[in-house]
């Protein structure tokens, strides 16, 4: 007798239409935090480009930018920027396999507080014995203002996608099909 209550078979329509939207929902979020990650990739992937440029012109520059007085000093600070790009390219490209997952979110994070720290430290004025030129020290903050509004944007991505997967009832479907929640850059 229940097979033949309209009004069963149109609550089924219902749930089936609402399964279908909140899932498809939820794949557009996750799409859309992918996409913005892999723009937000190619600025971060800069930051590598310009250290490698800055560590080639001061090995090639007649004083390697240092001081002719102590040549000796500024190898560490050069060797920490190195170190930081490509641990920094390394979790980008961690982070490309999953743009998702915290832990690749968490290493991105660190590695780009490193990087930025070594270049602050490279450029500071006490460092009086590098010299780095204007010209790259310029094109480090442009980068940062860049990379700032994709940065923002894949954050509102990633906050989207949470506030989705967390809503009930769509987090059991969320739960059901493995829709974890993501972390924000900062």
């Amino acid at each position: 007798m229940l097979l033949y209550a309209w009004w069963f078979w149109l609550f089924l329509a219902l749930l089936l239409f609402w399964f279908l939207g909140a899932y498809n929902r939820m794949v557009k979020l996750r799409a859309s935090v992918c996409q913005r990650y892999f723009t937000l990739e190619t600025l971060l992937m800069k930051y590598q480009d310009l250290v490698q440029e800055a560590i080639t012109a001061a090995a090639t520059a007649p004083y390697g930018w240092r001081s002719a007085v102590t040549p000796e000093m500024g190898a560490s600070h050069w060797t920490r920027l190195q170190v930081a790009a490509s641990h920094c390219a390394m979790a980008v490209a961690r982070m490309h396999e999953h743009p998702l997952l915290v832990s690749s979110a968490l290493e991105l994070i660190a590695c780009e507080s490193e990087l930025k720290s070594a270049w602050q430290e490279l450029t500071h004025p006490d460092v009086y014995y590098v010299s780095v030129p204007d010209e790259l020290k310029q094109r480090w903050q442009e980068l940062g203002v860049l990379t700032q509004p994709d940065m923002e944007r894949f954050n509102q991505a990633i906050v989207d996608y949470n506030a989705a997967i967390s809503q009930v009832p769509a987090n059991f479907l969320a739960k059901t099909f493995q829709f974890e929640p993501a972390h924000i850059l900062q």
